[in-house]
């Protein structure tokens, strides 16, 4: 019955002539969202749609534009990783057909990817104290009841942490380990008090105590495999449980919103990533770090991950790939990020300068700082409808 129903709607959708993908691959959906190419019939959001009569004209465009082949006579839908996206989901989010994102929940550039308000300039590999406001850290509680930080992630607004699944579920993560906090406004995670001697100055900066806020609610990506070698959907929120005041050593970062930023790809573009080195299984500074890799084409990424049997998706991009510089000097779960100029938004004739999420660590070549074996990181962009329908004030 069901396989029959699905012939008559084929022949009033017309899904011919539309193609994003080939079969069996990961693509990209008409909303921009993560997708993977498969059999109509098992696309659930995609086969709910086609039921429902009168099947309206947005509706049949959507599943045309969704096509990607065929498996016999039965066609082939990119099938988004997560719900689709409508102007339903929630009361305060909403998509317009150029695929921007318009949300209360995610802060604007007013508000997100700030920092520093004293005109330093910030230089080499040791982060400034108050450089990277939105970073933090994830404690860990082990079986034994002592504590440590093993993974990072990025404050995205007063309640949320965007950070890797893999830190969540991942197949190298103990059992007995559970996440019961983060800390924001860190710098050295050996002292009490972190200050910083400003260079070629008299100044001491000293920053206030850092928070410890703890987390009521683990959102991993529905579809995130820990046992998958790929490691595709390698995203997760954390629900915070209270709000965080945001200060000049705690703010959030910005997520893409625009269909600039949503389909920019910074190839050959150098972008930061930051961290105190905290895995599973590794530790390796005390200090906040930050470094500059280069994005990488896809195809050469997927030309040497294909030596270690890796399959490389759209929704992740590598960046670096120089002897002993790495993402192992950011931590799991922590952020990608690059500086976007927003020329004279208020209308006051000041650019805003903005930090935004990019990509989220995710795995990289062991050991880490191999020569041409970039590292790899979520891309964020087909991630934020996921990010935003998870989202709860």
């Amino acid at each position: 019955m069901k396989n029959r129903f699905l012939l008559v709607a084929i022949s009033l959708v017309s899904f011919a002539g539309f193609s994003h993908c080939q079969p069996g691959d990961f693509c990209t959906t008409p909303y921009r969202q993560q997708g993977e190419c498969i059999n109509l019939l098992n696309c659930e959001p995609l086969y709910e749609l086609l039921k429902q009569r009168p099947l309206t004209s947005s509706t049949a465009d959507l599943l045309r534009r969704s096509q990607c082949g065929f498996e016999g006579h039965t066609p082939k839908v990119c099938c988004p990783s997560g719900p689709l996206p409508t102007t339903t989901t929630t009361t305060t989010e909403s998509y317009n057909p150029r695929g921007t994102v318009d949300t209360s929940l995610l802060p604007n550039i007013d508000e997100c990817g700030l920092q520093g308000t004293n005109n330093r300039i910030y230089g080499g590999e040791t982060a400034g104290i108050d450089e990277f406001p939105w970073m933090v850290l994830v404690q860990y509680q082990k079986g034994n009841g002592q504590r440590g930080f093993y993974c990072g992630g990025v404050l995205i607004n007063p309640r949320y942490i965007l950070t890797a699944a893999h830190c969540l579920k991942g197949k190298d993560l103990p059992p007995t380990w559970k996440i019961v906090s983060v800390r924001l406004g860190e710098y050295n995670t050996e002292t009490e008090e972190d200050c910083e001697e400003i260079k070629n100055t008299n100044q001491t900066i000293c920053a206030p105590p850092a928070v410890d806020v703890p987390v009521e609610e683990t959102i991993a990506h529905e579809r995130y495999n820990p046992l998958d070698t790929n490691q595709y959907h390698d995203i997760a929120l954390l629900r915070l449980s209270r709000n965080v005041a945001y200060t000049a050593y705690v703010r959030p970062i910005c997520i893409p919103k625009t269909p600039t930023l949503l389909t920019k790809s910074y190839v050959s573009q150098n972008l930061i990533v930051a961290g105190w080195g905290k895995t599973e299984n590794r530790s390796e500074s005390n200090i906040k770090l930050k470094l500059a890799v280069p994005v990488n084409p896809d195809d050469v990424c997927t030309r040497t991950y294909s030596q270690a049997n890796v399959r490389l998706g759209s929704g992740q991009l590598c960046a670096g790939g120089k002897k002993n510089k790495d993402s192992c000097r950011g931590d799991s779960g922590g952020p990608l990020m690059i500086q976007n100029v927003a020329p004279d938004p208020s209308g006051d004739g000041i650019p805003s300068l903005n930090w935004y999420s990019v990509g989220v660590v995710s795995f990289g070549p062991s050991p880490c700082g191999m020569q041409n074996w970039p590292g790899i990181y979520t891309k964020v962009s087909n991630y934020v409808p996921w990010i935003v329908d998870k989202l709860r004030a």
